[in-house]
């Protein structure tokens, strides 16, 4: 008996459904409410920096060696990483300013504050 394929909005659901539970335990882990698309940003950016980074020691390397086609191929993948750290930092930059402040922090600030009771003297 063939098995039943599922459908593509079902596909879809479980796909949602399970980053929707990915996203819940990563800020449950951390600690922190960042959503998923500036998550993603900070991590391709620390990533474009640690490769821009990893390649300058390979070029050093190739340089060292005096294979000139791999000291271009890394500066060249260098080049290409920081300007991928650049635009992370760009669209990141861009949402965090776009982003409201959190609803917790505002229902903190709308906390009256307690007030001293003098008639207790």
């Amino acid at each position: 008996m063939p098995t039943k394929q599922p459908t593509s909005s079902s596909a879809e659901s479980r796909r949602g459904s399970q980053s929707s539970r990915r996203t819940e335990v990563r800020r449950r882990a951390s600690g922190t409410n960042e959503s998923d698309e500036q998550y993603a940003l900070i991590s391709v950016l620390y990533h474009a920096l640690q490769g821009a980074e990893t390649c300058g020691f390979y070029v050093e390397d190739a340089r060292r060696a005096g294979d000139q086609e791999l000291t271009a191929f890394f500066e060249e993948t260098r080049e290409e990483q920081a300007e991928r750290a650049d635009r992370a930092k760009q669209l990141l930059a861009a949402r965090l300013e776009a982003t409201p402040p959190d609803a917790d922090d505002e229902e903190e600030d709308d906390e009256p504050e307690e007030e001293e009771d003098d008639d207790d003297e």
